[in-house]
């Protein structure tokens, strides 16, 4: 379940740079039809995807280790209010997916797209780095941060959802 359950963080975070890649790219802000960011933030980031960065940041925390392994189980997130103390970006992002999930990624890009890098660095994966440039790059049209980016993508796949 764990290998399943990284293998799918790993690409949401590798299609949300690549997005945010392909918009910084082509310089635009219009969406392609079937993006990631178009699809409902609770499907894109999923509960128990939340519950694993939770666990694996909170290790050492028995209350957040305990909650989000049945949250792992069970398909839920862990309580927010243990995240606070944890990690701020980690109760940002678990308060947008209760209050926002039901919206498209992009109403919520900005609760969203931040902590989760930050979440994701924090766990220790290289994505989160790349996710964090990207949209970097696409919200500043930066040069700088689109350099990065392609160095990125060229030791890496692009990630397509369909």
């Amino acid at each position: 379940m764990l290998p399943l359950l990284e293998s799918r963080v790993r690409r949401v975070l590798r299609g949300l740079a690549a997005e945010f890649a392909y918009l910084a790219l082509v310089n635009t802000s219009i969406l392609p039809p079937h993006s990631l960011l178009r699809r409902r933030l609770i499907r894109v980031i999923q509960p128990e995807m939340l519950s694993f960065l939770a666990a694996k940041i909170g290790s050492d925390a028995p209350d957040v280790l305990v909650n989000s392994t049945i949250g792992m189980r069970l398909g839920g997130a862990p309580k927010c209010e243990l995240l606070l103390d944890l990690m701020p970006e980690l109760y940002q992002l678990c308060v947008a997916l209760r209050t926002q999930g039901g919206e498209p990624l992009y109403k919520a890009m900005g609760e969203v797209v931040v902590p989760l890098a930050v979440a994701s660095i924090a766990a220790g994966y290289d994505e989160g780095n790349i996710l964090l440039a990207s949209f970097r790059a696409a919200a500043s049209r930066g040069d700088r941060d689109l350099e990065t980016v392609m160095r990125y993508f060229r030791r890496w796949t692009v990630a397509s959802f369909k």
